[in-house]
């Protein structure tokens, strides 16, 4: 796994904390592969009523950003649902080592239209949308992931989810205390549009996702931690 790959998968790895009208927050994030940086994320997320609007900003930093520049820029809109972010609209600009995974989707009733995407890889098979009803972006899976939450609804992951190009699924599990806090078990499955000898050697990636309470009791994700070929990759949470 390459490090803007390991920037992507912790930033590509968004829950039912009910948030006040117009509330918005920004968070920021460090990627270290064996304590190198590799990366910074930046998410924006607004709450009006039950919509919601992310925006996140992905690039290479430090020596991952010397040897392969890339920037990632993406934005989903969709609304809550009993605590379930339901995306209606997504877009993702990628330069760099990135290229090649841009995309503009919507979403109606559980399922994604393409309506523009970069051309696919060489040899990669083209999803069809239609097979893969529930899916969100992966822009509303990231923040499903490290969205604010509460020890009663943490590690309530299992969402599945589709880039334009390839379909994924992301789940949480398995709370343990940790502290004042706590971790859960998360799991990263490569499901469609992938080479099959890349989907046969690499189906899936663990990692681990670590709650610090905040006031109000309410949890932060601090930090994603999954080791990869080049050591262990850390996502930290830098506000």
């Amino acid at each position: 796994m390459l490090p803007h790959c390991v920037v992507a998968g912790l930033a590509a790895l968004s829950l039912s904390t009910a948030l006040s009208a117009q509330e918005s927050n920004v968070a920021r994030y460090t990627v270290s592969v064996s304590g190198l940086t590799a990366g910074k994320v930046t998410l924006t997320a607004q709450h009006e009523g039950a919509r919601y609007v992310v925006s996140s900003n992905s690039a290479s930093a430090g020596l991952a950003g010397f040897f392969r520049s890339f920037t990632l820029i993406s934005q989903t809109q969709g609304t809550e649902r009993n605590g379930r972010l339901i995306p209606q609209r997504y877009s993702a600009d990628a330069k760099g080592a990135r290229q090649g995974r841009g995309a503009e989707l919507a979403f109606d009733g559980g399922l994604a239209t393409v309506i523009k995407a970069d051309p696919p890889e060489p040899d990669v098979p083209v999803v069809d949308p239609a097979r893969h009803k529930g899916v969100v972006d992966p822009l509303t899976g990231l923040y499903s992931v490290l969205r604010d939450t509460t020890p009663a609804t943490a590690c309530q992951v299992d969402l599945k989810m589709f880039d334009g190009h390839r379909v994924n699924s992301v789940t949480l599990s398995s709370p343990q205390a940790d502290g004042d806090g706590l971790t859960c078990r998360g799991l990263y499955r490569r499901i469609d549009g992938y080479p099959a000898k890349e989907l046969a050697r690499r189906p899936e990636t663990s990692f681990i996702v670590t709650y610090r309470p905040v006031e109000g009791g309410v949890l932060r994700v601090t930090e994603v931690s999954v080791d990869s070929a080049f050591g262990l990759a850390r996502m930290i949470r830098d506000n």
